[in-house]
């Protein structure tokens, strides 16, 4: 489910995947998000590229979600953006057989050539 989430002064926006940390959303409500995310995920694809990366990217930083990602399933990629001083600085971008540990979620190993294959369409839909 792609949360929506409704802040003052903004429209409600949907990224395509985002996450709290618990010490501050202890429980996930029910309805709209009140609460910037800490970290969003954007699938970036032909029809919405432009939107994500134009639209949403500098609205993210504006609303103070502090990791970005956005995954490219046409080249196989994933660029990590951390938020510093209320501009994006790139992390790294990674692809195919890379091992990484990126924030926020540096406690975990995530090997990108597992993670295509969950990602890509399947045929027919």
């Amino acid at each position: 489910m792609e949360p929506g989430i409704r802040l003052e002064g903004s429209p409600e926006f949907i990224p395509d995947v985002a996450g709290w940390r618990k010490d501050r959303v202890a429980r996930i409500p029910t309805g709209s998000w009140l609460v910037a995310p800490d970290w969003a995920c954007e699938v970036l694809s032909p029809s919405t590229r432009a939107y994500d990366l134009r639209i949403k990217r500098p609205f993210y930083a504006r609303i103070g979600i502090k990791h970005l990602w956005f995954i490219d399933l046409d080249a196989r990629t994933l660029l990590v953006s951390e938020l510093r001083e209320g501009q994006w600085v790139e992390v790294g971008t990674y692809c195919d057989e890379d091992v990484i540990r990126v924030p926020p979620f540096e406690d975990l190993e995530l090997r990108l050539g597992e993670l295509w294959p969950l990602l890509e369409p399947t045929s027919g839909t």
